[in-house]
């Protein structure tokens, strides 16, 4: 059985998609706690591109964290509408991707030197540094946890993005109207067919 998590985002980075994901069941000190730690980890982190010293100029404390409800939580709260909880699964998935393609550049840096691991010819003082480095691992199991949360959503993704598809028809030659533009689009068409008073209609 998975162990149950929670996720928080920030005032400032909730339009950008930033999240992260801490272990617990609901909204405490404790895993805002958590939170703080975690956020502050990728700040100092090398390799996490996502964030920076300067991410947050003015500090951050727990009181600037808001909690990131998981598609399933919104269905039961039966509160927002359901091409709602589509959009906000849509953005959740482009944040996992994004982390995921990020983590997976640093990741795929290291397969030469995993394949070294694997062949009988020693390795070289570089290969045998860089092995024991603690970014070595730090950076492959950045990957492995991104891509693991990026699988293991995408399949209620998917069902989000049936229930918008519908609703951003594909555009066709080029164009798209949104529903509202065709039906006013036709109404102008019609409007311009029906003679004006006192006009006769032309002859076919």
């Amino acid at each position: 059985m998975s162990k149950a998590t929670i996720s928080y985002t920030t005032r400032d980075l909730r339009e950008l998609g930033f999240f992260v994901e801490v272990p617990g069941r609901t909204d405490t000190d404790k895993t805002r706690k958590k939170a703080l730690e975690e956020i502050q980890r990728r700040m100092e982190d090398p390799e996490d591109t996502t964030l920076s010293e300067e991410s947050f100029a003015n500090g951050l404390s727990a009181e600037d964290l808001v909690v990131v409800e998981p598609p399933e939580a919104l269905e039961e709260d039966g509160e927002e509408p359901e091409i709602i909880q589509a959009v906000k699964a849509i953005a959740t998935l482009a944040s996992l991707r994004v982390t995921s393609e990020e983590a997976y550049k640093g990741a795929v840096e290291l397969r030469p030197l995993i394949e070294a691991l694997f062949s009988p010819q020693p390795l070289t003082p570089e290969q045998m540094q860089q092995a024991t480095d603690k970014s070595f691992a730090k950076t492959l199991i950045k990957f492995a946890e991104a891509k693991a949360a990026h699988d293991k959503f995408l399949p209620a993704a998917q069902e989000a993005w049936d229930i918008l598809a519908p609703t951003l028809p594909a555009a066709t030659n080029g164009n798209s109207l949104a529903p509202e533009s065709e039906a006013a689009a036709s109404a102008t068409d019609t409007a311009q067919e029906v003679p004006k008073k006192g006009q006769k209609a032309s002859a076919s």
